[in-house]
């Protein structure tokens, strides 16, 4: 049985917009490893939702040599998104690219989504009390920045 490491992903959409498109957050934390992630996203919360997982399995691609073997355990307290990777139903037009890229991400990583509730998401509550446990990996991860991110 291979060894189990847990993720988080959130997705946050705030009150505002920047040309036209709803300003938001995309993240993720990796509480074995002391890492958390977050970025400007733009979209609606479930696009927000998305960009967070995304940007959390491109970084387990991009560190596949230090993660190989593992098997992951992607947890959120977006249930829709969780529904729609668990159970590939009711994927709307607007959220279909993004689905479409987080499924083409199971080829390459073992990995499951769990619901949590939003108090237990790391990534919105943050790592403050959770300390790492194998800060030993040699980790990459380059990320586009500025307007036009690219998560797939």
């Amino acid at each position: 049985m291979p060894e189990s490491i847990q993720g988080y992903f959130c997705g946050i959409s705030f009150n505002e917009y920047k040309n036209n498109k709803p300003v938001g957050l995309a993240g993720f934390a990796i509480p074995d490893l002391g890492i958390i992630f977050r970025s400007r996203s733009y979209g609606s919360l479930n696009e927000c939702q998305y960009a967070g997982l995304l940007a959390m399995l491109k970084f387990i691609e991009q560190n596949k040599k230090s993660f190989a073997g593992l098997e992951f355990e992607l947890l959120s307290d977006s249930s829709l998104i969780i529904y729609q990777i668990s159970h590939r139903k009711f994927i709307s037009r607007e959220l279909a690219p993004l689905y479409f890229s987080a499924i083409e991400y199971k080829k390459k990583i073992d990995f499951r989504v769990t619901w949590v509730p939003r108090n237990e998401n790391i990534a919105i509550t943050g790592l403050s009390d959770t300390p790492a446990l194998k800060p030993e990996l040699d980790l990459d991860f380059l990320f586009p920045s500025g307007d036009n991110m690219s998560l797939a």
